[in-house]
């Protein structure tokens, strides 16, 4: 049983839009559609989404297009990516962009269905202006930036760079000898026992 929700399917086929959306109103899920990435991106603009279910190709803007839009815009919004053209490293691309799925034609209603699903029940989508975003992007950077100055000053660079050759000579020089000193002090006990036998 799908949840409510709001999906938009894109797809340049009119008859795939058609019969996807018919599948999902009549399972109580509330469906725009869009012929390509573009149309989709006007649309999205005005009005965000909980679950965009794309194809990749389509002329003009393309499924990644898409994906890379909301990436940047809209990163709440959940993206499924239907494809017959998949290959290893754009699936690796297209869930490094956030898709939450990624699915190779011929798909079934039913495994559409579970992914759209599995979409709109996960975390509320509340959607968060790009300006927003960047703003948070922005700290972000700058924090790290700082973060990683921090911990590579200059001056600690250079004592790990002195440091590190005398510790390796300081092993060097003094395992060899706290060897010898346990060695001489064993056999010293030895020698002891044999002298001297307890209780002799």
């Amino acid at each position: 049983m799908l949840r409510n929700g709001q999906v938009m399917l894109v797809d340049d086929e009119e008859g795939v839009r058609t019969s996807w959306q018919r599948f999902f109103r009549d399972r109580g899920v509330a469906t725009t559609t869009a012929p390509d990435g573009a149309s989709a991106i006007d649309q999205l603009s005005r009005q965000p989404v909980d679950v965009v279910v794309s194809d990749l190709r389509m002329p003009g803007k393309d499924g990644l297009e898409l994906l890379e839009w909301l990436h940047v815009r809209q990163p709440d919004t959940r993206f499924i990516m239907l494809t017959g053209y998949g290959d290893k490293g754009l699936e690796g691309r297209v869930r490094e962009l956030g898709a939450v799925d990624y699915l190779e034609k011929p798909v079934s209603p039913d495994v559409l269905a579970r992914a759209v699903e599995r979409a709109l029940a996960a975390d509320r989508v509340t959607f968060r202006p790009a300006e927003a975003v960047e703003q948070d992007t922005a700290v972000a950077g700058v924090v790290e930036e700082t973060a990683v100055v921090a911990k590579t000053s200059p001056l600690t660079t250079l004592g790990m760079i002195v440091a590190a050759p005398l510790l390796g000579l300081a092993f060097v020089v003094f395992l060899p000898v706290l060897g010898v000193v346990t060695l001489a002090w064993v056999l010293a006990r030895e020698v002891k026992s044999a002298l001297w036998p307890a209780g002799a």
